[in-house]
């Protein structure tokens, strides 16, 4: 059940695939917000706020994405 959505295409791809593009560059973000902050050069009125509230949504959608790829790979 979980597999059917996970390899379901849109515009000719698998959700799966977007959710890992969607992952990496939210990641490269929060680096990126991370990074600005530590330098003093991060425009956010709060960036330390911005940053964990960046990270948090990362770990939910890679834990979402990692549900999804062992699901096609443990049948589910």
């Amino acid at each position: 059940m979980l597999a059917n959505y996970a390899l379901m295409p849109i515009f000719g791809y698998p959700v799966l695939m977007y959710g890992g593009i969607i992952t990496f560059l939210l990641t490269l973000f929060v680096a990126l917000v991370g990074l600005r902050t530590h330098m003093g050069k991060c425009k956010f009125k709060n960036p330390v706020k911005v940053h964990m509230t960046l990270a948090v949504i990362v770990v939910i959608l890679a834990l979402i994405h990692g549900v999804l790829g062992m699901a096609i790979f443990m049948g589910f």
